[in-house]
């Protein structure tokens, strides 16, 4: 029979440790890479049907291409491409440039938090609670409403 040798309880509690940060390191390299090919995919996807639907310039147009599309790519790909995900989509694109979602994502932001920043208009208020999302570390929703010009907006 093998002997069990005795292994110091400093070594093993240090192995363990060092193993624990490469995991979680591993995890959280993807789990960053996950959120930046999510909020780009969807971000393209935007700029894909925008380019389509202001090609054609109509508004009927447009509202039955995304309703169309949607139908296709559910069958296709499953839940998370409803008519309302693709105008998020849509609104994505229409509201940041390329280089403000590959910024974003850079800066940790979520697709989640995108999706909330875009429905504030002001430019620089967006910008501002982009920085507070990623300087402050806010999950989706930050701890208090965000006031806008009398307005009130909260991230969710």
């Amino acid at each position: 029979m093998s002997e069990i040798k005795y292994i110091e309880p400093q070594l093993e509690s240090t192995l363990y440790s060092d193993v624990c940060q490469i995991i979680d390191g591993a995890r959280s390299r993807i789990a960053t890479y996950v959120n930046t090919e999510a909020c780009l995919t969807n971000w393209y996807v935007g700029r894909r049907i925008k380019e389509d639907v202001l090609y054609n310039k109509r508004a009927e147009y447009g509202k039955q291409v995304v309703k169309n599309l949607s139908i296709k790519l559910t069958e296709r790909y499953g839940k998370g491409w409803s008519e309302k995900s693709l105008r998020h989509c849509l609104r994505s694109a229409e509201t940041f440039s390329e280089e403000d979602i590959v910024s974003a994502t850079q800066r940790q932001l979520t697709w989640t938090h995108l999706k909330s920043l875009m429905y504030i208009k002001n430019p620089l208020e967006r910008l501002f609670y982009a920085q507070m999302c990623s300087v402050e570390h806010w999950d989706t929703t930050p701890p208090t409403e965000i006031p806008a010009h009398g307005e009130r907006h909260t991230i969710v």
